[in-house]
């Protein structure tokens, strides 16, 4: 339990290190907005999902309830991310933005490995898997940045995202909190 506590105690310091030195906290209103829509998704997704959940986050010996873990997560690490994430997005070419985006994905992807396989912070329900969020971050990422550019067309795909997932993953009205 030690192990995960230190584990999350490193992830939000790095978080919060991380935006200090790349984060454009010059110019956070610019990227205000997508932090918020990160944050709005992220937490209604929760509330949707609190009885039929796919990723499920366990306690550690700090932290002893699952809703502390979200907002944490939603508070500060999703909120910084999307901070650092646009404002270290490339401005040109195609390829640097494929693989910026890549690179993100790989970020989250392996935070999650280390956190659901080795510190086992992060246990999944409801068919969900390890490679069903490297796929979800493979479309988070993209929306975040889009929905920078575009907040309309950023709506639209969390929508279509959230239904699909709501579909396949076989929720239920009854299931709902």
């Amino acid at each position: 339990m030690w192990t995960l506590s230190i584990f999350r105690i490193i992830m939000v310091t790095g978080f919060f290190l991380s935006a200090l030195k790349w984060g454009d906290w010059r110019h956070w209103e610019k990227y205000y907005p997508s932090m918020l829509f990160v944050m709005v998704v992220n937490l209604t997704f929760g509330y949707v999902a609190y009885n039929h959940p796919l990723w499920i986050f366990n306690q550690d010996a700090i932290v002893k309830n699952e809703t502390i873990v979200e907002f944490v997560n939603t508070y500060l690490a999703l909120s910084l991310t999307t901070l650092i994430y646009l404002s270290q997005f490339p401005r040109n070419g195609l390829l640097p933005k494929f693989f910026y985006i890549l690179w993100w994905v790989f970020i989250y992807g392996s935070l999650e490995f280390i956190d659901s396989k080795i510190t086992g912070g992060i246990s999944y329900g409801n068919g969900w898997s390890w490679i069903h969020s490297v796929l979800f971050d493979c479309v988070m990422f993209p929306t975040i940045r889009i929905h920078y550019l575009s907040p309309f067309w950023g709506w639209v795909i969390s929508i279509i995202s959230a239904i699909f997932i709501l579909i396949v993953y076989d929720f239920r009205l009854a299931d709902m909190k």
